[in-house]
């Protein structure tokens, strides 16, 4: 069997895979089979073992992610940050901590953010990447199927308010971001709503390649990548 030599970044699946959005297209679905029932049920020796080893391979970087929305299972995202505080003690430092969400429960739950945010930044971690289809809340409740969507500025400032960056991912899609002149509009507008950094990636499939049929085509990809 191969053995990993170097690695830079690793990502912790977490949480019992709640969510509060209905995407078409979403990746984690597939995950949603292997997830515990209850918040908070982890095997925190495997998660202890698991990042101790990639530490020792070059992890500095590390990504709390869901096959649901991960502040729908604050509790396994407080432990997993816990133990990752602790072994800090003992040497095992990731600088970058980054967590994963849809911004919805950051948007409309001011006590959620008042419980959880600033306790995870004490905890160690870092940025939030909030995944991002537009600009306009509305068409942001379209796309992920729910009755109502916060304002960005509403997620982005709570966020900040726990003195933790922000991180737009920005999902290319030909139905809604599907060319170079929607994707800068897509950039500028999301810079001047305060986000710190952003990211972009083609819409994915179930096998998490990109859908070529759904993602825009290979000249407006790279004509993006060239921003």
């Amino acid at each position: 069997m191969a053995c990993i030599e170097k690695i830079y970044s690793v990502s912790a699946l977490m949480g019992n895979g709640a969510c509060n959005a209905h995407c078409d297209f979403c990746a984690g679905k597939i995950h949603r089979r292997y997830s515990p029932k209850k918040d908070g049920d982890l095997d925190e020796e495997l998660v202890k073992k698991t990042l101790t080893d990639c530490y020792y391979a070059g992890a500095r970087s590390l990504s709390l992610t869901s096959s649901g929305e991960p502040t729908l299972s604050p509790v396994s995202v407080s432990r997993v940050l816990e133990i990752v505080h602790d072994l800090s003690f003992r040497g095992l430092d990731f600088p970058k901590i980054n967590l994963y969400s849809n911004g919805i429960r950051i948007g409309q739950d001011e006590e959620f953010c008042q419980t959880y945010l600033g306790l995870w930044k004490r905890l160690g971690l870092t940025s939030v990447y909030i995944t991002v289809h537009d600009l306009d809340e509305r068409r942001n409740a379209e796309i992920y199927r729910i009755n109502k969507y916060p304002s960005l500025q509403t997620v982005f400032d709570n966020i900040h308010g726990a003195d933790l960056s922000v991180r737009s991912n920005i999902v290319l899609s030909k139905k809604n971001i599907g060319d170079f002149k929607r994707f800068k509009e897509m950039v500028e507008g999301l810079f001047d709503l305060g986000s710190d950094f952003i990211s972009a990636w083609p819409i994915r499939d179930d096998n998490d390649e990109v859908n070529l049929d759904l993602a825009p085509n290979k000249e407006e990809l790279t004509r993006m990548g060239g921003l």
